[in-house]
């Protein structure tokens, strides 16, 4: 019986040990790319390889023949915002294992019910608020934050009009790859997905998150916010 009883002990702490070992490894492909947040985080590895593994997976996804990250964006903003969006038909393996290591901090989202979303009293919200290049996002961002009011409609439209300030701001491409993507993935089986293992993406696109982007037209269906200036320090969500 003690020879059983170690046998299936043994057993039991090796099958634990792999799964623990095959949940924490990431294979992280896009280590030597720039790091897309001006903050430091304990996790910040992981959300960098999160934000170019969502870029490849919507330029292979979205532009199938040039694989241009900034039309992709368009493309994805367009959809989430008329709830067309299917992140199983889009999504890698390798965004999914970056989802399943995302899901395990609690503290980064805010579940209601079925619906998950960033959870915007997470430092990480401060850091990509506070970062944002393009004033005019800023100030929507911290009005809509401020005020409890943030809604997918509400900040995509104007994020929908502005993909090359999108693709070259590295806090706007963190929020919204956490935002509608990952939150999205995080309760999606392997088996849901439509291309798991999608073409790497050549892009001749250089991107420079130190510099700022020059302002775009302005587009008639943005939505305008008047509100007082807020800094987003000490809001109450």
């Amino acid at each position: 019986m003690k020879t059983q009883f170690f046998k299936l002990l043994a057993i039991t702490l090796l099958i634990s040990s792999t799964s623990c070992k095959k949940e924490a490894t990431i294979d992280y492909k896009y280590a030597d790319s720039p790091k897309v947040l001006a903050c430091d985080f304990e996790k910040t590895q992981l959300y960098n390889e999160a934000v170019y593994s969502f870029e490849n997976d919507i330029a292979a996804f979205y532009d199938k023949q040039n694989k241009a990250v900034t039309r992709a964006y368009g493309q994805f903003t367009s959809n989430a915002l008329n709830g067309r969006l299917k992140v199983e038909d889009i999504a890698s393996e390798h965004s999914l294992d970056i989802a399943k290591a995302l899901k395990t901090d609690a503290s980064l989202w805010s579940v209601n019910g079925t619906n998950t979303t960033l959870n915007y009293s997470h430092p990480i919200v401060d850091c990509i608020v506070n970062n944002i290049k393009d004033n005019g996002l800023k100030t929507t961002f911290n009005a809509l934050l401020s005020t409890n009011s943030m809604r997918p409609n509400l900040i995509l439209t104007p994020l929908k009009n502005s993909s090359a300030r999108l693709h070259s701001d590295g806090s706007l491409k963190t929020f919204v790859a956490l935002e509608f993507y990952y939150s999205k993935l995080l309760n999606v089986d392997a088996s849901q997905l439509k291309k798991p293992e999608p073409e790497p993406v050549k892009t001749n696109e250089k991107v420079d998150f130190n510099k700022t982007p020059r302002p775009e037209m302005k587009r008639d269906d943005a939505p305008a916010i008047q509100v007082n200036k807020d800094d987003h320090t000490g809001h109450d969500h």
